[in-house]
C-alpha cells in the first residue's frame, strides 16, 4: 500500500464522576471524531475510576494494541488528582519542578489579581521525560509521554470539555499528524429528509458500486448513512496522497448521488434544514405563519432557530385547546364534534385560519397525537395530520409515527417542514 498505514489510537477517561454515571462524558465523542476525520484508526474508548492500580490497568490494556493513547482528567492540584502521579511511575520517571509551567500560572493568575497559593503551584511539577505543552486556557498542562522503545505516545488531557476541545484541535491534532503521517483525509456530506436510510440505500446502489471501485493502492473512499429522526446524512470519506485528486473525485460522487436523489436532498457538510426552508421563502420573497396543536410551538422553535428568520417568518399559534382552535384560528365546533381535533377537517380549517390571522404566503398546520397517552379508537399514537396552504392551494396529509412524545413531536415538525419543501417545490406529496 502506498497510502501510510492508518495509526491505531485509543482513549481513556479518567474519572469516579464518569464512571458513577453522575457526569456526561463529552470529551471521548469529540476526540472519536476528531481523530477519525484525520485517519486515526480508534480502537477503545476505556473509562477507569481514580485509582492508581485501575488507571496502569487501563493503559496497559490499551496500548496493548494501540500506537496512541489519550487520556482525559485527573490532572488538577486536589487529593483526588492522581493522574500525574500514575503515569510518572508508569514510565520509570519522576516530578520534577518546571519553570515555564509555573510562570505560566502567574501570569494567569496575576490577570484576574492573583497570587498562585500552595496547592495550585503543585501543577508546575511535571514527569521529567515529558514534553511538556502549556495550556492556554485552564491551570493543567498536557503532557506527550513517549515510550523510546516502542514508539506508543500518552498523551494526557484535563478532563474539563472546553480545555479539552481547544487542546485537541489546536495542539494535540497538529502534533500528531506531524509525527504520524496518515496522509490526507477529505470528508463531504449530503443532507437528506424525508427517504427512510433503506430506501435511499437503495436508490444509491451504483454509487455504492462505483465508490467501491475506485478504491487502489492509492486512494481509499467510502459512503456512510447516517440516519437521526427523518433525516439521512450521506457521508463520503476519501484517503489518499493526494489532497486535490481525492476532492475532485468525492465531486464527481456527489453529483452522482445528486442525479438519483435530488428531491430529498437539502444541503451539504455544515447546512441546516430549517436554515434550507428559510432559503426557499427568502428566494420567492415568501413568508409563512403556523397553527399547531400537537407540536406545542416546537414547529415555531425549529424556524425560528435560524437567524434573520423573522424576514420570512410571521408567528404560530399554538391552539392546544379546542377552544383555542375555535377562538384563535376559526375552527368550526360543528367540524370539531364530528371529526374531531385530530382530523384532515380540522387541520384544513386551521390553514385558512392561521392565512387569515396572519396573512403570510405559505400556512403550516399540525394536529395530531405525540403519546404516550390520548390514542382513541382509529387514531393511535403518533397519529398526525399536517396541512400546508397557500391562497390557491391546500394539501393535508395524515401520517403515523412509534416514537416516544419528544421524538414524535420532532418528526412532526421536521415532517411538516419538509411538506412545506415539497409544496413550494413542486414535488410530489
Amino acid at each position: 500500500m502506498i497510502i501510510e498505514k492508518k495509526m491505531k489510537a485509543a482513549i481513556l477517561i479518567i474519572g469516579d464522576e464518569i464512571l458513577g454515571g453522575s457526569t456526561l462524558d463529552t470529551n471521548s465523542h469529540f476526540a472519536a471524531g476528531l481523530l477519525r476525520a484525520h485517519n486515526f484508526e480508534l480502537q477503545n474508548i476505556l473509562t477507569v475510576a481514580d485509582k492508581a492500580d485501575s488507571i496502569k490497568t487501563g493503559l496497559d490494556i490499551l496500548f496493548s494494541f494501540a500506537d496512541i493513547v489519550i487520556s482525559t482528567g485527573g490532572l488538577g492540584p486536589t487529593k483526588d488528582d492522581i493522574t500525574k502521579h500514575v503515569i510518572t511511575e508508569y514510565f520509570g520517571t519522576q516530578l520534577v519542578f518546571n519553570e515555564d509551567v509555573y510562570e505560566n500560572l502567574s501570569q494567569r493568575f496575576a490577570k484576574r489579581g492573583l497570587k498562585v497559593n500552595e496547592l495550585t503551584k503543585t501543577q508546575a511539577f511535571v514527569p521529567e521525560s515529558a514534553e511538556i505543552i502549556q495550556n492556554p486556557v485552564g491551570t493543567a498542562p498536557v503532557f506527550w509521554m513517549e515510550n523510546k522503545n516502542n514508539g506508543k505516545v500518552l498523551i494526557t488531557l484535563p478532563g474539563v470539555p472546553g480545555e479539552t476541545r481547544f487542546l485537541l484541535e489546536g495542539a494535540i491534532l497538529p502534533r500528531l499528524k506531524s509525527r504520524f503521517q496518515t496522509g490526507h483525509v477529505v470528508q463531504r456530506s449530503i443532507h437528506t429528509v424525508g427517504i427512510a436510510e433503506s430506501s435511499l440505500a437503495m436508490k444509491l446502489e451504483e454509487v455504492d458500486e462505483k465508490i467501491e471501485a475506485a478504491n487502489n493502492p492509492n486512494e481509499f473512499y467510502k459512503l456512510a448513512y447516517l440516519p437521526t429522526l427523518n433525516q439521512v446524512k450521506l457521508q463520503i470519506t476519501g484517503i489518499g496522497n493526494d489532497e486535490i485528486q481525492i476532492r475532485n473525485q468525492i465531486d464527481v460522487f456527489l453529483e452522482e448521488i445528486e442525479k438519483r436523489a435530488h428531491e430529498y436532498i437539502f444541503g451539504y457538510d455544515q447546512d441546516v434544514f430549517a436554515a434550507h426552508i428559510g432559503q426557499i421563502l427568502l428566494d420567492r420573497k415568501a413568508t409563512l405563519s403556523t397553527a399547531e396543536s400537537c407540536t406545542g410551538g416546537y414547529l415555531a422553535h425549529q424556524i425560528t432557530s435560524v437567524t434573520g428568520s423573522a424576514n420570512y417568518y410571521h408567528g404560530t399559534i399554538v391552539s392546544y385547546d379546542n377552544e383555542v382552535k375555535m377562538k384563535q384560528l376559526g375552527v368550526k365546533k360543528e367540524t370539531l364534534d364530528k371529526y374531531g381535533a385530530v382530523s384532515e377537517e380540522t387541520c384544513k380549517e386551521m390553514l385558512e385560519g392561521a392565512l387569515k390571522a396572519f396573512g403570510t404566503t405559505y400556512a403550516i398546520a399540525t394536529t395530531g397525537i405525540a403519546g404516550p397517552t390520548g390514542d382513541v379508537e382509529g387514531k393511535p399514537i403518533g397519529t398526525i395530520w399536517i396541512g400546508v396552504a397557500s391562497e390557491y392551494k391546500m394539501v393535508t396529509k395524515r401520517f403515523q409515527f412509534d416514537r416516544n412524545r419528544l421524538e414524535n413531536i420532532h418528526l412532526f415538525a421536521i415532517t411538516s417542514l419538509d411538506l412545506l419543501r415539497r409544496f413550494v417545490l413542486g414535488y410530489k406529496i
